[in-house]
């Protein structure tokens, strides 16, 4: 999972803590740290896997810094929302539009249509602060490689703007009623917390990106604060007396450390996260700021001047670091060099300086502050209108340079495509579809299509071959057709096209088709380009019965079934196989035949098997499709691609397979024009 950090780097001025806290600079230190932590984990992720809690750590600094001015301004009662929001938009708004503004003009003579169009989106979602909700909607199953969209890191920006929406009048009602504000966080924070850690098991993607699963993390941060806060009073009271107590120790900050390493090093994008994990993160963090300036770490290590420089640029660093890189993996392909990737982080540091200099200390330092608000405002609608515009436009597809091979890219459309659902399958079947839900023609289904999203891939070629496009096709949810996977939802997803297929009659076909499991020569489900077992146990018995159980299931119902071989993989973007603005092709999509039925051979000898049992089954090998005289590619005789992303059909291919098939299975007589 790719995550980037939040805002982040603010000047002096925002990181004074309020009732004679004052300046301190190891709290810019402890930006140093986090967003140190983010930049190398994105740019050399090997050397510190758990760098992306640096995000969490931003998320407890920002609850931290934002209560305590909000704290200082009731009790002084001048708090002002135009004031806050106007002092938000100065901090937040210049760097920013400088950032997305870069990206729209590199992305006009570098990007092709589809991902300008996306960039577009991305551009409005970063200005509007809509962009975890953007990416929630975009990621998971149809996610297009987060490592290729150079806004991706904006979805914590986001979850912390919404944050700074709500908490101020949270916090003013709180201090108006005379309520305990420890515990109005408390109350915010249980649920926010409590309800995160199961959802990272069932809804991880919404887990992530949800403001109301993250919203603890910054009541972290604020619940430091108001801590803090009462232990500078008169009548510190229970929560005040031991703020002072843990800020008195060095062991309070030796602990934080300690927490915040242990994430560092021991956990991984393979984590489930945030759940209780980002625990480590947020409460070492929290105590690291509880500790007194003059304690051992904050003095000595987070208060030392390269830690606090870094520290103030951190924001716009993380504004330009990722753009940098993923501009990088665009022009170059998704593997960047390890100089690129050197070169990028010293040009994001460069900028990062320069942005501050030139322009964030110039504005909050300016006296216009108003007017400053108000433009950079503007600047900001600007932005996201231009991007909607980019997005409604389809990506400017008649830019100069773009025109050429516009056909190429259209086929290049990625793993969201116009067959994935549309109204005449919702209207009539469950609506907890996993994924797909497409029906092709008027009344019962004729043939249905029984996979994952392989199948869905081949909608396209039926819909429109002159043999196929008369049959009523259905391709409902997302089941492989062994039944074998452990998910309970893929296990609904079957047992609801089970229920589906036995109340339709009128079904004469069944395409059986999947991203199959691959086996090593224990039975074991491997990858395919690392070789790595996913389970220690034997999968491949498991595969056959589940896969044996199905046909005969459909074969019982009169239903004529077709299993669809597997064909080959590619472990990167076809699109990198034909030219662009700046790069010439950086893959050649080709491959041996031999090493493509070396990759399918433990899995071909189970479909053998399988297929043993069903003499009536007809298999189709989709590697003709690709393969010819020891040679297969990716592209067609003519140039075209066959694939639109990693692994599915592109449009073209979807027809050229379905094409083959058809040949096929008329010369057995089946779907024989009149």
């Amino acid at each position: 999972m790719n995550i980037s950090v939040g805002k982040v780097g603010a000047p002096r001025a925002h990181a004074r803590s309020a009732h004679g806290i004052g300046y301190r600079a190891d709290i810019d230190g402890l930006r140093a740290l986090a967003v140190a932590a983010v930049v190398v984990f994105h740019a050399f992720p090997s050397l510190l896997p758990g760098g992306f809690i640096g995000v969490d750590i931003f998320f407890v600094i920002s609850g931290f810094l934002i209560s305590t001015i909000l704290l200082e301004n009731l009790r002084l009662d001048r708090f002002s929302f135009p004031d806050f929001y106007g002092r938000r938009a100065r901090r937040i708004f210049p760097a920013l539009f400088i950032v997305l503004a870069a990206c729209l003009a590199l992305g006009w003579v570098v990007l092709v249509p589809e991902e300008y169009a996306l960039l577009g989106k991305h551009l409005a979602g970063g200005a509007g602060f809509l962009s975890n909700l953007l990416l929630w909607q975009e990621s998971g199953y149809f996610d297009t490689a987060g490592e290729t969209k150079p806004l991706l890191h904006l979805w914590s920006l986001g979850i912390e703007e919404q944050f700074y929406i709500v908490w101020p009048a949270i916090l003013w009602v709180t201090h108006k009623l005379r309520l305990s504000k420890l515990s109005v966080i408390i109350v915010i924070f249980a649920p926010s917390f409590l309800v995160n850690i199961p959802l990272a098991h069932v809804y991880p993607v919404a887990n992530f990106y949800s403001p109301l699963t993250r919203i603890w993390e910054l009541l972290i941060g604020a619940a430091a604060a108001q801590a803090m806060f009462e232990g500078r009073s008169a009548n510190p009271g229970f929560f005040g007396t031991i703020s002072n107590r843990l800020s008195a120790t060095h062991w309070t900050a030796v602990a934080g450390a300690a927490l915040i390493a242990i994430a560092l090093v021991r956990l991984s994008p393979a984590s489930l996260f945030p759940s209780w994990r980002a625990l480590l993160p947020t409460v070492g963090a929290a105590l690291l700021i509880v500790s007194a300036p003059t304690n051992w770490i904050n003095r000595n290590v987070l208060s030392q001047k390269p830690m606090v420089w870094l520290g103030l640029i951190s924001y716009p660093l993380y504004l330009w670091h990722w753009p940098l890189l993923a501009f990088g993996r665009i022009i170059q392909g998704e593997a960047l060099s390890l100089e690129f990737r050197c070169i990028a982080v010293a040009a994001a540091i460069v900028l990062a300086a320069g942005t501050y200099a030139i322009v964030e200390r110039n504005v909050l330092r300016s006296p216009r502050r108003l007017m400053i608000a108000a433009f950079s405002t503007a600047c900001m609608a600007a932005i996201g209108i231009s991007g909607i515009a980019i997005f409604l436009d389809n990506g400017a597809p008649n830019r100069p340079g773009v025109i050429q091979g516009a056909e190429i890219q259209k086929q290049l459309e990625g793993t969201t495509w116009k067959y994935t659902a549309n109204d005449a399958c919702k209207a009539r079947y469950p609506s907890d579809y996993r994924y797909f839900c497409v029906q092709m023609g008027d009344g019962s289904p004729t043939m249905i299509l029984l996979g994952d999203s392989f199948a869905n891939a081949l909608v396209a070629g039926l819909a429109t071959n002159p043999a196929t496009k008369n049959e009523v096709i259905l391709n409902w949810g997302s089941c492989e057709p062994s039944a074998a996977a452990d998910s309970p939802e893929i296990k609904v997803q079957c047992e609801t096209q089970d229920k589906i297929i036995a109340a339709t009659p009128t079904l004469r076909y069944a395409i059986l088709v999947a991203k199959w499991p691959r086996f090593d020569t224990a039975g074991r489900v491997v990858d395919l380009f690392t070789n790595v077992a996913a389970y220690d146990t034997p999968w491949a018995p498991r595969f056959r019965d589940g896969l044996d159980k199905r046909i005969s299931f459909l074969e019982a119902r009169g239903i004529k079934v077709f299993v669809f071989g597997p064909k080959p993989e590619i472990d990167y973007d076809p699109k990198y196989c034909f030219s662009r603005p700046f790069r010439q092709t950086a893959q050649s999509c080709q491959m041996t035949e031999i090493n493509v039925l070396d990759q399918q051979h433990e899995l071909s000898i189970a479909l053998k098997d399988v297929m043993a049992k069903h003499p009536a089954a007809t298999f189709f090998d989709q590697d003709q499709v690709f393969c010819q005289n020891g040679e297969c590619s990716l592209k067609s005789a003519g140039g075209m691609p066959m694939l639109r992303d990693k692994v599915h059909y592109s449009q073209y291919g979807s027809a050229v397979a379905i094409g083959m098939f058809v040949k096929q299975v008329q010369l057995l007589g089946y779907f024989k024009q009149k």
